[in-house]
């Protein structure tokens, strides 16, 4: 193209200085990048880093209690998600509480980069998340993951982090999310996972106990083995026939089901530990002849103040037409829920507060009787249903399941107790409530066995972290669900959108329009 001598005289550009303009226009993109590059990795520094959260909730940032858990950690957490679609008619509400749980733990990265690692699974990744599932000996999906150091807790989606109301199928009600406690329950496995030790646990051995390690007989202890362990405790087996002495490190001492008597020397040595400010689980014998001998563990609780009694709890079964029904093996399986669950201990206000129930077949009755240690505390854990009776032993040795008013007891009774009292010579008062011994006794030693474990895994593990004294109390505001919607109808709210969309925005553009047609004009 030629450019003639008048555009010359008006200021035409040649090739020099078109490139001159590219020069300068690349430097300009170049210089943008290059600060954008600098900025993002000055806000990656931890002590340059600040944020600011405008939401009305402060859902970007956590809660202050649990907060201030995260920057005391020891050491960094890793947080792993094994999430899974639920199959209907929980695909909804699980999608709902996978994605606030999700949302949570994004938030707590972002606030926390240097302290909390999150890692998503992708499970249909089958070959790699089997091998990393069975690193951590979990045996279900749509849990949590809490590691920090040696230290794990697992958290269940549909129990521990979110509460569900299974709804009504009959009236076509879908299951909705009735609570969700997120924080309170990553704040619970924050607490837990950064204290430094592994409680060890002791299931005796040698008197006919159930086997700690078989997975196959439905009344062994092979999955709650696996509970304990999965749950960062240590469990092993101890004989005090061979091992007069307790371990040392020993926190629990558990007694289930024992078939034939503990020595005078056996004994004194566990009440010796307890009353030192040790732990003990004590379940009630199924062996008839063994039941309130010497040496039998209905003789060790009552060195405690409790007392077991003779037959099994039954309760009426209802039938399909309103009534009720008696004399059948299932009514010796009772079901403890609501009023049955005491409120305020550690152990049962977790299963009382989500409204989740106890399962206890062949259970017997437990009751205060004669003296216990000074200071102490006694509480009925779980208790049968008004309408329970205590059934007695015929002829054969078993019951009939049928209740005979004459002879035998109506209820409720109390299956399930916790003791506490502080040791022998504790003089610093302070110290009392962590040294303090714990005993809880359990008069239906199938609650622990394989077969019935999962149903009752609550309550079990609850029994064995209070024991451990890991029954943390955290208590963490639930958050309020960030909803802000423009009342179109009741106020003049559309009115002012139409003023600002087509009157004010409009007339903004048109006046910065005619501020510029005036400064080139000049």
């Amino acid at each position: 193209m030629v450019v003639s001598p008048q555009d010359r005289s008006r200021g035409g550009t040649g090739a020099w200085s078109r490139w001159a303009l590219s020069l300068q226009v690349f430097g300009v993109v170049a210089l943008a990048l290059l600060g954008a590059v600098v900025v993002t990795y000055l806000a990656t520094l931890p002590a340059l880093r600040r944020r600011f959260d405008l939401t009305a909730v402060g859902r970007n940032t956590l809660d202050t209690t649990l907060a201030e858990l995260v920057e005391k950690l020891p050491e960094p957490v890793l947080v792993e998600v094994f999430f899974r679609p639920f199959d209907y008619p929980l695909t909804r509400v699980g999608a709902e509480a996978q994605g606030r749980m999700s949302e949570l733990l994004h938030v707590a990265r972002n606030q926390f980069p240097t302290q909390v690692k999150v890692r998503e699974h992708d499970l249909t990744d089958v070959a790699k998340v089997s091998v990393r599932m069975k690193e951590l000996d979990l045996e279900e999906d749509n849990v949590v993951v809490v590691t920090c150091g040696k230290q794990k807790v697992v958290l269940r989606l549909l129990r521990d982090i979110a509460r569900v109301d299974p709804g009504n199928p009959l009236v076509e009600s879908e299951p909705t999310l009735e609570a969700f406690r997120g924080e309170e329950a990553l704040g619970m496995a924050l607490l837990r996972v950064s204290i430094d030790e592994t409680p060890r646990v002791l299931f005796t051995v040698g008197h006919g106990e159930r086997d700690l390690f078989d997975l196959d007989k439905p009344v062994s202890l092979g999955k709650l083995h696996s509970a304990l362990v999965a749950d960062g405790l240590r469990a092993d087996r101890w004989d005090p026939s061979a091992s007069p002495e307790v371990p040392a490190e020993t926190r629990v001492i558990a007694i289930v089901d024992p078939q034939q008597p503990f020595s005078a020397s056996e004994v004194d040595t566990i009440v010796r530990f307890v009353e030192s400010g040790g732990r003990l689980l004590v379940t009630t014998t199924g062996n008839e002849r063994l039941f309130g001998a010497s040496g039998s563990p209905e003789a060790l609780l009552a060195r405690f103040g409790i007392a077991a009694r003779a037959g099994y709890v039954a309760q009426p079964i209802p039938d399909g037409f309103g009534g009720w029904r008696m004399g059948i093996e299932q009514c010796g399986t009772i079901v403890v829920a609501g009023a049955g669950l005491d409120r305020r201990h550690p152990i049962t206000e977790s299963l009382w507060r989500s409204e989740e129930r106890v399962g206890l077949p062949n259970a017997r009755a437990l009751a205060p009787e004669g003296v216990r240690p000074q200071n102490s505390l006694l509480v009925d854990l779980l208790r049968s249903p008004d309408m329970s009776w205590r059934d007695l032993p015929q002829s054969g040795g078993r019951g009939d399941w049928r209740f005979d008013q004459r002879s035998e007891e109506g209820g409720p009774f109390a299956l399930s107790m916790a003791l506490a009292f502080p040791p022998e010579g504790l003089v610093d008062a302070t110290e009392g409530e962590r040294r303090a011994a714990r005993v809880v006794a359990l008069g239906a030693p199938d609650v622990l066995g394989n077969d019935i474990l999962a149903r009752n895994r609550d309550y079990v593990m609850n029994v064995f972290n209070w024991l451990s004294q890991r029954d943390y109390r955290l208590v963490i505001r639930p958050r309020e669900t960030d909803r802000r919607v423009l009342d179109l109808a009741n106020t003049n709210a559309l009115t002012v959108l139409n003023v600002l969309a087509f009157g004010v925005l409009p007339g903004l553009c048109a006046v910065l329009g005619l501020v510029v047609a005036m400064s080139r004009r000049r």
